[in-house]
């Protein structure tokens, strides 16, 4: 992957991130979350907002997903190559959805950088989880390639 690409991909990824957190129009609210978020981050870490980005997309970058394929009355999961835009959508689905299973009673912005930080560093994040769990159906279905055809 050239730079030119991923840096594209990093304006991309925190424009698709603040496309995620926006509710009934209220941009500017989804954009102190994410702010608040990525300063937390920046400040533990000691990285910039695109280096944490490009570590975010490098640690849960997949390259296949899983299709429901229906064949002869009979369902069939396959394995699929994705294009960069839709990982980067991806990234931030498996993102938002680790973030809204988690049940405790603080901000959003603070379950943002708490997941953004686990994901991060070496400590296992939900995100990754279900990162690892669409690469493993991958896997486990591979023998089912030549149904995309």
């Amino acid at each position: 992957m050239s730079k030119k690409s991923l840096i594209f991909n990093n304006k991309n990824l925190y424009n698709k991130f603040l496309g995620f957190l926006i509710k009934k129009g209220n941009k500017i609210g989804a954009m102190k979350v994410l702010n608040n978020a990525f300063l937390k981050v920046s400040k533990k870490t000691g990285l910039s907002l695109h280096k944490i980005l490009l570590k975010l997309f490098l640690k849960l970058n997949s390259f296949v997903e899983i299709k429901k394929v229906r064949i002869k009355r009979s369902s069939h999961f396959v394995p699929f190559s994705i294009t960069l835009k839709r990982r980067s959508y991806l990234i931030i689905k498996w993102l938002m959805q680790a973030i809204s299973e988690d049940k405790r009673k603080i901000s959003m912005s603070e379950k943002l950088f708490i997941e953004i930080q686990n994901t991060i560093g070496n400590v296992p994040s939900k995100a990754v989880k279900l990162r690892n769990s669409n690469v493993s159906q991958a896997l486990a279905n591979r023998s089912n390639i030549h149904f995309r055809w």
